[in-house]
Formats: structure tokens, sequence, C-alpha cells
């Protein structure tokens, strides 16, 4: 499918104006970028420390405005378009492409040496997402392979890999596949639901296991999908239970049609959420505050308020480190900080 084909210097970078400004809800300050990347794996650690990942080998240790990149020697060539921190030196990163493009790097020491820990040997699989319950239990997705989505389970912290049954997950249509496009087409819910999502195959689909992971149903979403370019790019679960879903069409950043979605607690219908139209590749939860990003722009909702536009800046993600607070990456090596007014 076309969606895989999504669009050494260091120290700390002077801070921009925000790139648009709401009232009360603040704005997006962008630090001029360290790096010639497409950024799109982002994970924070607690406070205002931060990781990215993208294109040509790059990963930046951030924090706050302050941007320390580094490419891992013997992966220059990867896109590493998922990220897991687990603190603020020990780091999961996966790259996504064909075959053996797909592989996981390891660092315990904040970047000093990393260490590749698995590669995807399925010549037919490709990668799109990785995502942790805690320090042992995670996820890799990647997508369908003999008719159904790839889905990995480690209980190592990520040192050893296993294939879900098959009979987990329901078949999937011809052409559906996972965006990897922000490490977001797959979350892990407070009580250790998984979810993923999906498009390109005429419908636009999250994949719902309540149970762990031991078992999938999947729930039709009011996003279109009936081309290779639209579907669901991302979920995120609430810490109420619910299920926040994201897309749109990348070819088409400024389309109208349904952008955002959410399937609520027990649940098995998936509704619109009102939004102002636009791409959008990443949705992060924290508390009420619910963040939404692509390359249409920066949508945030605070305290359940109808979703308002804070920034016009194109971006591929977005963490949330508080509720007042977050962070985002994009192309070009792009660095967003949000902060609540």
């Amino acid at each position: 499918m076309n969606r895989r084909d999504l669009i050494i210097a260091g120290g700390a970078a002077l801070a921009a104006p925000p790139a648009f400004a709401a009232p009360g809800l603040g704005g997006v300050r962008m630090p001029a970028s360290a790096v010639d990347s497409q950024l799109r794996g982002l994970s924070a650690t607690g406070g205002k420390t931060w990781w990215a990942s993208g294109s040509k080998g790059w990963i930046i240790r951030g924090r706050d405005e302050r941007q320390d990149p580094m490419r891992i020697v013997g992966a220059e060539d990867l896109d590493f378009r998922g990220l897991h921190a687990f603190d603020d030196d020990h780091v999961l990163a996966m790259s996504a492409g064909p075959g053996q493009a797909s592989q996981l790097w390891r660092t315990r020491d904040g970047g000093k040496r990393w260490t590749r820990v698995a590669v995807n040997e399925d010549p037919n699989g490709f990668w799109d997402a990785i995502a942790f319950v805690d320090h042992r239990r995670g996820f890799i997705l990647g997508d369908p392979t003999e008719g159904r989505f790839t889905v990995l389970y480690t209980a190592d912290g990520g040192q050893t890999w296993t294939r879900l049954p098959p009979d987990a997950l329901p078949p999937a249509d011809d052409g559906e596949g996972a965006f990897a496009a922000s490490n977001g087409c797959l979350a892990i819910g407070p009580h250790g639901e998984v979810a993923f999502c999906t498009g390109g195959g005429g419908m636009a689909r999250v994949y719902v296991s309540r149970e762990g992971g031991r078992y999938f149903v999947a729930l039709k979403t009011p996003i279109p999908a009936d081309a290779p370019s639209r579907g669901a790019f991302a979920v995120a679960w609430s810490k109420r239970r619910e299920l926040w879903v994201c897309g749109g069409d990348y070819k088409a950043p400024d389309a109208e049609g349904a952008n955002l979605a959410i399937l609520g607690p027990g649940s098995l219908e998936v509704r619109r959420a009102p939004a102002p139209a636009g791409y959008l590749s990443s949705v992060a939860v924290h508390g009420k505050t619910v963040m939404a990003a692509g390359l249409s722009g920066v949508l945030v909702s605070y305290d359940d308020a109808p979703f308002q536009r804070v920034s016009s800046a194109p971006f591929n993600t977005v963490r949330l480190s508080s509720r007042k607070a977050g962070v985002l990456c994009g192309p070009g090596g792009s660095i967003g900080l949000w902060r609540a007014g």
C-alpha cells in the first residue's frame, strides 16, 4: 500500500514564536530544527524530557527546547518510525520497512551505546508501531501476512517476541493495512486494553481487545478509507477507557470529512467527534485534554470543550506530558512544544 511511502549535530536551539495561538489554549513554540529527518517516533518520559526518532537513522534526546541528536552506527539507512522510552536513559527504537528493514534497537545509557535486539525475518512483513503495557509486556503491530494482521508480544522488555495466534484476530480486508505515520496506530489502555486502527481497505476500522490481546473485535469507524491514502491513522486510550481515533487523507491534508472519532467504554459503536477539518496522524490524551495533530495542524480539546486549532504548522506526532503540556515532531526535523495558556 502507498501508506508505506508517507511522508551529527547537537545542542540547544533558540525558540521561535508560536505558529498560532488560540485564546486560553496557549500555542506551539518551534525551536530551530536540529536534524534533516522526517520525525515520527516520539516518547515523553515525564517532566520536560522527551525522545524523538525518524528517517536516516536519526534519534533526538530532548529536554524542553534543547535537542541532542544522534545517529545509530549501523542503522543510518533505517527509518525509525516507532519509539518507546522506559525512562530518561532506557529506550527502544523501532524502524519500519519491508522485511529486515523492520528492526528494534535498544539503549540503556541515554544513547551512548545502541544494540540491535530484533529483526523482522518475515520477507512479507512490515512493522508499523510499538507500545508497552509496562517495563516487560509490550506489542509490535505489523501489516497483514497470511490474511491477518501481525501482532507480536513480549514479556521480557522486548528481548524476545512471539506472534499472537492468528485466530485471535479477524481476517483483514483486501488492501487493509496500518499506517506507520506516528507510532500511533497501536495503543495500550489504562487496564491493559489493546487497540489498533487501519485504513485503505474500503473502511477504516479499529481492532479492540479489552482482554489484553487475547482476542480482538474489529469495529467500523466513520473515517473514510476508500483509497490507499485514507483511513484511521492513530488511536489513544483515556483513563476513562474511551478510545480516540483520528485519521483522514494524507494526500489531501485540508480535505473535509470525518477526521476524529470516539469509542465509549464498553461500547461497540465508534462515533464521529466534531472537529475542524483536516488530516490528522496522531492523537494523545491526558486527563481531560485531547490533542490531535497532522499535516493540517494541531487541535486541542481542554476540559471536554470543543476542539480548537492551536497551530497551523504541520506535524506527524504528538505526545502529552501533562494536561497542559506536550511535545510534537514532524517534517524536516521539526519539534513543537505546547503549553496551555
